[in-house]
């Protein structure tokens, strides 16, 4: 075969190699996954606006390697089975020690925090779970379930215990003196302070730490996009962009 002809292969593998090399780096430079996220969940989760402290921080943390990330909304219980049934790429929120043979943990990238407040006026010294068992209290739905043996004893001797959908209902009639104690998340209480337009949560408030805190880590399909995330989320608190989400919401 003459020389000019298998030059004119030589090159031309060359080039088609290149354009092969070009495009996987394409790929691999731009992904675009689906994660199963709750319900509307402030200031975590914002269904309606597509945002949160959770999702900003997802999005922020995967943007940093060019992956995108279309959020998909359901009732919490009903994650594992929509992740299957879709056959989506993670889900957001699994408890840090959650092992499942299709994903791969990340390390904790939010913490939720149960807290009892109360109103300064009322002087409660409120230590521990079962010291609110003598109070009126309002507590997040299905708060029993949640918050362990413990806590169900406590709320069980209450004269007055009631579980409410609305959260901000719960600081509400805290504010209102309808309820001594109420019991939710403290994040969430701070965000719905932060936002309050009425001017009626104006009283000196305490907080009692009396749960443990509980980490939440995203369960990935992919290893290399956990690992991603992970580098993604420590950048973040690195560079002051993750306290800046939590500010944007809480402060």
């Amino acid at each position: 075969m003459p020389i000019r002809i298998l030059n004119k292969i030589f090159y031309g593998f060359i080039i088609l190699s290149s354009q092969l090399v070009c495009a996987e780096q394409r790929v691999v430079s731009k992904s675009n996954i689906e994660l199963i996220t709750g319900l509307a969940k402030p200031p975590f989760i914002l269904e309606e606006k597509g945002k949160g402290l959770q999702l900003d921080i997802i999005r922020e943390a995967l943007s940093m390697d060019n992956v995108e990330v279309n959020f998909v909304h359901m009732p919490l219980g009903r994650n594992l089975t929509g992740f299957r049934r879709i056959n989506a790429d993670g889900i957001i929120t699994l408890p840090h020690d959650y092992e499942h043979p299709s994903l791969f943990m990340s390390k904790p990238y939010i913490t939720y925090q149960n807290v009892a407040i109360s109103l300064v006026e009322n002087h409660f010294d409120i230590e521990s779970i079962s010291d609110i068992s003598d109070k009126s209290i309002i507590a997040f739905q299905n708060a029993k379930k949640f918050l362990g043996d413990e806590y169900e004893l406590a709320v069980d001797h209450s004269m007055d215990y009631r579980e409410v959908p609305d959260q901000i209902k719960q600081i509400e009639l805290l504010f209102l003196r309808r309820a001594e104690v109420i019991v939710l998340d403290i994040n969430i209480f701070k965000y719905f302070i932060k936002n309050n337009k009425d001017g009626i949560f104006n009283k000196p408030f305490s907080v009692h730490y009396i749960f443990n805190e509980r980490p939440y880590s995203i369960g990935f399909k992919s290893e290399s996009i956990r690992d991603i995330f992970d580098t993604g989320v420590q950048a973040m608190k690195e560079n002051g962009s993750y306290q800046l989400v939590l500010d944007n919401y809480l402060y």
